[in-house]
């Protein structure tokens, strides 16, 4: 038996899969062939290896013409090997034939694992691709949103808004505070309320006061510190509107959407 080297190891490795040089696994057969337990051990450990990492890989189609560009090199480089590989007169027997000649289906293990690779490869292709459209997604939708709040801005800062003050009547509580800055060119119209803590079982309610009666403009649901930011894209007629106000209702509010039910406590006229 020649003497067993760790570079033997390495070959076993490169034998496994087909990658050897000619001369290469002419050294290893030849090792072989004397009888080394621990080079067919690592065969034998490699092959195994082999087949598990292409049988544990999920099955995925991969396209028919990159198939059938890898199934082509395959059986041409496996045609290839066996006219290089044919007996020479005094041809060296392996040691143990019921191990089979790893050399003659070395190529189709190498096969295996490169579709498993390409596989994972498409798999992982497929999930960035549906990582990439969620991303796109939710960028457009956060420009949405960008967009939508850049024109309150620009409501707030255009010279045509009006500023209306509303101040707390006679049944309305001094505490309350409310402001509605109101454009008149796009009907949009910013309420900012404060202190605005309904009393258990009530809601406040918004109201846009014109030439026709009051219309609701939906009820006031501020936060646990009492603070609401109210938008409303169109609080109606301009050349109507005077004044906004503030009714106290039962929860839920007023049950006609044309008239207050209960008490007016804030009122805000346009111009004073």
């Amino acid at each position: 038996m020649t003497p067993h080297r760790e570079e033997y190891l390495e070959l076993c490795a490169g034998y496994v899969l087909g990658s050897l040089e000619p001369s290469e696994r002419a050294t290893l057969e030849a090792h072989l062939a004397s009888g080394c337990p621990e080079c067919e051990s690592e065969l034998a450990r490699l092959t195994a290896g082999a087949f598990a990492l292409a049988s544990s890989v999920p099955s995925q189609r991969a396209p028919a013409h990159l198939k059938a560009r890898i199934l082509g090199a395959v059986q041409s480089q496996a045609a290839q090997d066996d006219r290089d590989m044919r007996p020479a007169p005094a041809p060296i027997p392996l040691p143990r034939p019921r191990r089979g000649a790893p050399r003659s289906w070395s190529w189709a293990i190498a096969a295996a694992v490169l579709l498993a690779l390409i596989g994972v490869t498409w798999q992982v292709v497929g999930r960035l691709e549906k990582d990439l459209a969620n991303t796109r997604s939710q960028m457009a939708e956060l420009q949405k949103q960008l967009d939508e709040e850049k024109v309150w801005l620009d409501l707030l800062e255009s010279p045509q808004s009006r500023v209306v003050e509303l101040h707390a009547t006679p049944d309305g509580s001094p505490n309350l505070a409310a402001r509605v800055i109101f454009d008149p060119a796009s009907r949009r119209a910013l309420v900012m309320c404060d202190r605005f803590t309904a009393p258990i079982g009530k809601d406040y309610q918004l109201w846009a006061i014109a030439a026709g009666g009051p219309a609701s403009l939906g009820l006031v649901r501020a936060d646990a510190a009492g603070h609401a930011v109210i938008k409303l894209t169109n609080v109606g007629d301009p050349s109507l509107l005077g004044a906004f106000a503030v009714s106290l209702e039962r929860e839920g509010g007023s049950p006609t959407p044309t008239a207050p039910a209960g008490p007016v406590v804030m009122l805000g006229k346009l111009g004073g």
